[in-house]
């Protein structure tokens, strides 16, 4: 009985007169609360019920009245001992801001509210675009480095959710470029040339980071990539010492950042990534040799051997027959390399029976001088 009798005040307070026990319907406070009744909250509270006992065992009084934005309810709670550091679903505070209702925060702080704990108020505030929320946290003295529970910090967020505006104020405000969040700012930050180049104006050292200029051509940004080169980043820059800019550009089809890294970045054209670049021009071929042509015109080497192997052999492997003569009319061959079994060019040729390919070898042999 006592369940609907929160729409009715005046029931409420008979039924409670005559015995009947709040302590058998958990959770009756919080359901006065969320019907937006006044009086049957007034009344539960002159009957000893707990201000901060949960319905379901997740929903608080408290809570509610933020969600619902319900100030006088919100403050009746407090002042009969709401517990400003219960949490239902979120932290009352956590609430104030998922919810917009900044103007609750003054009073929980009033009441006892501890803003830092649990860590990650401030990246709340950014994941949600509270930018009104954020900026009076940094104002009540908040960290603007403290990292959410997963490890996500307020710089990291606003540079995921690319808030340049929200970036800035972080890092005018003590936000620390160098501290890892998500991942670490400059990392993330090559997705977004504006944000990229306020993270560079702040970072002392971008070359510390290593890969983070293979990212930028991961991420399709010509202008990050000429950013970070700007910022005194090696164009070799490598991502997990292996991956470097120019072979990733070419695995990604990237021509007009493979065109900028050789003419402009000064790239090393038989500089080895996962694979040389004329190696892994020729794996990623599907009928447009553009780019495997303009590594021949600028100084690709197909007979330089990494790892036993290079371009030739791959060429021979892809099996076709107009590729292996653009090699050789661009470069020629050294048949006398061999791979990590090996064997050389002409044999590998010969052992998948393609005879056409042990001819045009043959035909644009180097001579070698004696």
């Amino acid at each position: 009985m006592l369940w609907p009798a929160t729409y009715q005040s005046a029931c409420l307070q008979v039924l409670l007169s005559h015995g009947a026990d709040p302590k058998k319907a958990p959770g009756i406070m919080e359901l006065a609360v969320s019907v937006n009744n006044i009086e049957s909250v007034k009344v539960l509270l002159n009957a000893k019920v707990d201000p901060n006992q949960k319905k379901d065992g997740v929903y608080t009084p408290l809570c509610t009245s933020i969600r619902d934005n319900r100030p006088d309810i919100f403050h009746l709670l407090l002042a009969n001992k709401a517990d400003p550091n219960v949490p239902a679903s979120e932290y009352p505070a956590f609430k104030c801001i998922t919810h917009n209702r900044l103007q609750f925060l003054p009073p929980l702080v009033d009441a006892g509210v501890n803003l830092s704990s649990p860590k990650g108020i401030v990246e709340t505030a950014v994941s949600v675009n509270n930018m009104e929320a954020l900026t009076w946290l940094l104002e009540k003295g908040m960290n603007p480095n403290d990292k959410n529970p997963k490890g996500h910090s307020p710089l990291t967020t606003a540079i995921r959710e690319n808030r340049v505006e929200m970036v800035d104020f972080l890092l005018s405000n003590g936000a620390d470029p160098n501290v890892r969040g998500q991942d670490w700012p400059v990392c993330m930050a090559v997705r977004n040339p504006p944000v990229l180049k306020r993270i560079l104006s702040v970072l002392a050292e971008p070359r510390a980071f290593k890969g983070v200029m293979e990212m930028a051509v991961v991420a399709n940004q010509l202008e990050s990539v000429k950013l970070l080169l700007a910022a005194g980043v090696s164009v070799e820059d490598k991502n997990g010492g292996v991956f470097s800019p120019l072979t990733s550009a070419i695995r990604e089809d990237r021509k007009d950042i493979v065109w900028f890294l050789i003419n402009e970045g000064g790239a090393d054209i038989n500089a080895p990534g996962e694979h040389l670049p004329v190696v892994k021009a020729l794996r990623r071929y599907r009928g447009d040799s553009e780019i495997l042509e303009f590594l021949l015109e600028h100084g690709a080497d197909p007979n330089k051997v990494y790892r036993g192997w290079n371009g030739v052999m791959q060429a021979v492997e892809n099996g076709d027959e107009q590729i292996l003569r653009l090699l050789g009319e661009k470069a020629g061959f050294d048949l006398d390399v061999k791979d990590e079994l090996d064997r050389s060019v002409t044999e590998i040729a010969a052992s998948r029976g393609w005879d056409e390919a042990v001819q045009i070898l043959k035909e644009y042999a180097m001579v070698k001088s004696a």
